[in-house]
């Protein structure tokens, strides 16, 4: 089984123990390191090549965003996951407008933790569902929900509704029986005619105007 990579960076000790032991319990997951601030992690990441990074935002020396951005022109495989106590509208958006494949905030449980990271590891993005209206509050303020959907297809609705639980495009033409390019098309419809810039800004959409929790057969 190929595992999966990851560093932990938190200032907290006591959270970075219980988050280790977590990880530990779970077959797929390695965990190379842990570093206690941007700086030290900023580092590590560079040294251990990891596939996924867990990070806090408010830490000292070097925060979560502006470690990113230090990432994004040299680590261009490493996927970031958010897991922050942050939940107001504007943090939440900088976030999102540096990079961030996953969200999840320290209040939620260990189901929305390991979603986060195997969705991330595999290119896909997560949103803790308790953060997609708040982020998506930044991206559409004037604009009326129930207009967000009206320019998209029955079929577009449905490639929308299975990429916010974490489907890639493979996947989806599976569930949907059409080929890979054609809901890869279908993706970037959605994207531009809900003038959005990632996949990550589309399941946020999803899941504030309700698709993500509709049930598909």
């Amino acid at each position: 089984m190929e595992k999966i990579r990851m560093v932990l960076i938190d200032d907290h000790k006591l959270f970075r123990d219980g988050m280790k032991k977590l990880l530990e319990m779970e077959p797929d997951f390695s965990l190379e390191g842990e570093a206690s601030d941007g700086i030290e992690g900023l580092a590590l990441i560079k040294r251990s090549r990891p596939d996924v990074v867990l990070l806090d935002i408010g830490m000292p020396n070097l925060d979560g965003i502006g470690l990113i951005r230090e990432l994004r022109s040299t680590e261009q495989n490493t996927k970031f996951v958010a897991i922050t106590a942050f939940n107001d509208e504007r943090k939440l958006s900088e976030l999102s407008s540096v990079g961030v494949h996953g969200f999840v905030l320290k209040s939620s449980g260990r189901t929305e933790l390991l979603s986060a990271i195997r969705s991330v590891a595999r290119g896909q993005c997560y949103v803790d569902p308790k953060v997609a209206g708040l982020l998506l509050g930044a991206f559409h303020k004037k604009q009326d929900e129930a207009d967000m959907l009206c320019d998209l297809t029955d079929r577009e609705k449905e490639v929308l509704f299975w990429l916010a639980q974490g489907l890639s495009n493979l996947e989806i033409s599976a569930k949907m029986n059409l080929s890979e390019k054609t809901v890869k098309n279908h993706v970037s419809h959605i994207l531009k005619k809900l003038d959005l810039r990632d996949r990550t800004q589309a399941a946020i959409l999803a899941w504030r105007v309700g698709i993500a929790e509709s049930s598909e057969e």
